[in-house]
């Protein structure tokens, strides 16, 4: 494991040290930050101009409206019985109710169809007062919908920005030496700490179904397995965050 950790620390800083900080930054590692962003600038964006809610009631707003109407109406009625159009009302347990069902996430992800443990959440999260399922499902089906297409927006525009900033960026490195040695250098330390990263992801992934003898305990063993690799391996930040210590079992041998 030390002759794989020393190539591949070679073959990285060779990496960052020709490509530069700066084309790293500016590259994939930038894109993936842009997208990120923009997903939750989306989201928090949306809610905001999709719906208002005064005195306890919930009004949707003329762009809401145009997509929430004809998909609900593309629900069909049979797959859900009187539960979709029956109003909620809160009950004397303070809880929200559809006719005698209690809005909870096993409830709803066992009686409405298509509706699992992972999207119960998601409608329990928008039901109000004097609404019906259909009326929530269209709202979270738009407001989906609005958050994709402003999501595809925001990229488009925040990429062409790091483009245009990392041109000018590149042509200063490219008439100025000195910081131009700069970045490379921060590109070797850059690429050392992804890594790092990787090999520490991986390390915690494994040793997460090492159980002491399986096929897990046998690539830990492996992975241990030298004078760089051992104290590299087992300081492994990721390993205090799952809250295991290698080695396990036989992967000491």
């Amino acid at each position: 494991m030390d002759f794989v950790i020393i190539g591949a620390a070679i073959l990285f800083a060779l990496i960052g040290l020709i490509r530069g900080g700066a084309k790293m930054f500016f590259g994939l590692f930038m894109l993936l930050i842009i997208m990120v962003a923009s997903a939750f600038i989306s989201a928090a964006i949306c809610p905001l101009v999709l719906r208002s809610e005064k005195d306890g009631k919930v009004e949707y707003t003329a762009l809401a409206t145009p997509l929430m109407d004809p998909i609900g109406n593309a629900i069909p009625s049979d797959m859900f019985g009187d539960l979709l159009d029956t109003e909620i009302v809160k009950g004397e347990d303070g809880k929200l109710y559809v006719g005698e069902m209690a809005l909870e996430e096993e409830a709803l992800a066992e009686k409405v169809p298509y509706v699992g443990s992972a999207i119960s959440p998601v409608l329990l999260g928008a039901t109000h007062e004097g609404e019906t399922l259909r009326t929530i499902i269209a709202y979270k089906a738009t407001e989906y919908i609005y958050e994709t297409a402003l999501w595809v927006i925001l990229v488009i525009i925040l990429a062409i920005i790091r483009n245009i900033v990392r041109k000018k960026i590149y042509r200063f490195l490219d008439h100025h030496p000195g910081p131009s040695k700069v970045d490379r250098l921060l590109g070797v330390v850059l690429n050392l700490v992804i890594l790092t990263v990787i090999l520490w992801g991986a390390g915690a992934l494994i040793a997460f179904f090492d159980d002491g003898s399986n096929w897990a305990n046998d690539a830990d063993a492996f992975l241990l397995n030298g004078v760089i690799a051992e104290p590299f391996m087992t300081n492994n930040l990721f390993l205090k965050l799952i809250d295991v210590t290698l080695p396990i079992g036989g992967s000491a041998a």
